[in-house]
């Protein structure tokens, strides 16, 4: 009986060393997916650790920084991979969002700058934001049109303004014209020249780096410079790109 306990339990012990050595092994374990914590970001290797993994970071896996919340695949090979991180409330760094305006918006008889209904979007705090407003309107140049921002409580940044300079008309046959190419403050007036009419349509860029404490709302705000029955439009295919970067 003694001989027979020594045989199971030598059997046991084999199979215990098996299990743990088929554990430790990744061509016998296989792939793993599991989570971690980056610990260290490699400065020009495109690696990141994780503890003691040193992962290979995936070309979607753009600014990682120490304390990112990553998605870790091993291959059966035994080579780490960084896919990323995983999605979360806040807006993911480096995935541009878009707005567009699918209508004309007409305004007639009002100088008060109000947010556009459409390009407009929501900023998450403590992060930095590559805005983009693309803009196509129409405007008489009696009205003309102005434009401003609304930014989220203590932004930081400043934004700038091309298009065709204030009290340039532009032909129906003509893109030239003088342009305007400032720099200003979000609150900060730009007045565009037109082409001197409520349905024939002129271009305009405004970008900006956007820094943020706090959470909220950034937009784009118009209205007519000069107010006038004949309405100022923010036309159809205007559209907003705003991207995390930090």
């Amino acid at each position: 009986m003694a001989a027979e306990a020594t045989h199971l339990d030598l059997a046991a012990g084999i199979a215990a060393a098996a299990r743990q050595a088929g554990q430790d092994d990744p061509i016998v374990r296989g792939a793993d997916v599991r989570t971690g914590t980056v610990t260290a970001v490699g400065a020009t290797a495109g690696t990141v650790d994780v503890g003691v993994i040193r992962a290979r970071r995936l070309e979607s896996y753009q600014n990682p920084v120490v304390g990112d919340q990553i998605l870790l695949v091993q291959s059966g090979n035994g080579n780490w991979w960084a896919a990323g991180r995983p999605a979360s409330a806040s807006a993911p760094i480096g995935l541009p969002r878009y707005a567009y305006k699918a209508n004309h918006t007409d305004r007639a008889s009002t100088t008060t700058l109000a947010d556009d209904p459409e390009l407009t979007m929501q900023l998450d705090a403590n992060a930095v934001y590559a805005v983009e407003f693309h803009l196509h309107y129409a405007a008489t140049d009696v009205a003309r049109i102005k434009t401003a921002w609304t930014v989220p409580a203590s932004a930081s940044g400043n934004r700038s303004a091309v298009g065709p300079d204030q009290g340039v008309i532009l032909s129906s046959t003509s893109s030239g014209g003088a342009g305007r190419w400032g720099v200003h403050n979000f609150p900060t007036l730009c007045i565009y020249g037109t082409r001197d009419s409520a349905t024939s349509q002129c271009a305009a860029l405004e970008e900006a780096t956007v820094i943020t404490a706090t959470g909220g709302t950034c937009a784009l705000q118009w209205a007519q410079n000069t107010s006038s029955a004949t309405a100022t439009r923010m036309a159809q295919g205007s559209w907003m790109r705003a991207t995390r970067i930090a």
